[in-house]
């Protein structure tokens, strides 16, 4: 997923439970999400041993064994139903930065933070961990902290998430 605060571009991995696997907030808003893919730990791991681990993509990432996009121009029925469900799954990373958006306000306004690159970027992994603690801890968001997230299945950079993952390796 490539969000952009300030100059600091965001790319995430979360899964079917709206954890946060991988971030990386190191790069300029500038960087496509598919060139922080290429030089990720995480890409370098599924290639060198993926077994049963897939990743669901948008389709601005190349094809990987591990790495699903949709059809570009499905040809067929059973083409268009796996982009359908693609999309239904990749739901999960907007839902997910929703929920962060949510409980976390200085990320909501303008999605920008207002400090150097690299605070912005200290602050975004914070907020990243206390996600992860409050979902683990299953602390709901109050209805006040409640934002509307409008999820658009259409949007080119939706990123990417695992569905299924048999490794946990320290990624930043």
């Amino acid at each position: 997923m490539c969000i952009l605060l300030g100059i600091n571009m965001i790319f995430k991995i979360c899964d079917s439970e709206e954890l946060v696997l991988f971030a990386n907030a190191r790069y300029p808003g500038s960087t496509h999400d598919a060139a922080i893919w290429q030089i990720s730990k995480v890409r370098e791991h599924l290639t060198m041993n993926a077994g049963g681990s897939y990743i669901l993509g948008d389709s601005g990432y190349p094809l990987e064994p591990w790495l699903l996009t949709p059809y570009r121009n499905p040809a067929n029925d059973i083409e268009e139903r796996y982009n359908t469900m693609h999309k239904r799954a990749r739901n999960v990373i907007e839902r997910t930065f929703g929920i962060i958006k949510s409980r976390f306000r200085c990320l909501l306004r303008h999605r920008v933070l207002h400090y150097d690159p690299a605070a912005a970027g200290k602050i975004i992994y914070a907020v990243l961990t206390l996600h992860n603690m409050c979902k683990k801890q299953n602390i709901p968001l109050d209805q006040d902290e409640t934002v509307e997230v409008e999820v658009d299945t259409d949007d080119a950079e939706e990123g990417i998430f695992i569905i299924y993952y048999t490794f946990i390796v320290a990624h930043t």
